[in-house]
C-alpha cells in the first residue's frame, strides 16, 4: 500500500506498517494520508487528521468526486473545523458533520488496507 503524507512517501506491506505509518503527525498533531495500490492511484483513500478528529473522503475512481465521511459534531458555535493540506501549515475548512474520531478514521483505514474498497464501518455522503 503506498501512503502519501506529509512526511514523504511510504509503502507498506502489511498491517504493522500501515498502523505505524498513520501514527505519524506534524505540526500541532496533524497530518494528510493519500492511501492506494502500490501500483494504482484509485480506489484511494484520503483521511486528514487534526489531534482526535479525522475526516475521510474516498475515490472510487479517477472521474468521481468521491464520498465523504459523515459524522455527529453537532451543537458547536462554529460549522467548521480546521484541517490541514499539502503541508502541516495550508489550512481547510471541513464541515464539523463530516468529522470522524481519529479512531474510527484508522478502524476503516485499516479496513481499505485490506479490501481496497470503501470501508463500511462508517456512513458516508457522495460529493
Amino acid at each position: 500500500m503506498k501512503i502519501k503524507h506529509f512526511g514523504g512517501i511510504e509503502y507498506a506491506n502489511n498491517i504493522s506498517e500501515f498502523s505505524e505509518i498513520l501514527q505519524k503527525k506534524y505540526g500541532d498533531g496533524v497530518n494528510e494520508f493519500w492511501i492506494t495500490n502500490n501500483t494504482q492511484e484509485n480506489p484511494c483513500l484520503v483521511v486528514l487528521v487534526n489531534k482526535e478528529m479525522a475526516n475521510l473522503t474516498y475515490f472510487p475512481d479517477e472521474e468521481s468526486l468521491g464520498f465523504q465521511s459523515v459524522g455527529c459534531q453537532t451543537n458547536q458555535k462554529n460549522d467548521y473545523c480546521i484541517f490541514y493540506t499539502n503541508t502541516p501549515e495550508e489550512e481547510i475548512e471541513i464541515r464539523r458533520d463530516s468529522i470522524i474520531s481519529v479512531d474510527k478514521a484508522f478502524e476503516a483505514a485499516k479496513k481499505f488496507f485490506y479490501k481496497r474498497e470503501m470501508p463500511d464501518n462508517i456512513e458516508w455522503t457522495e460529493n
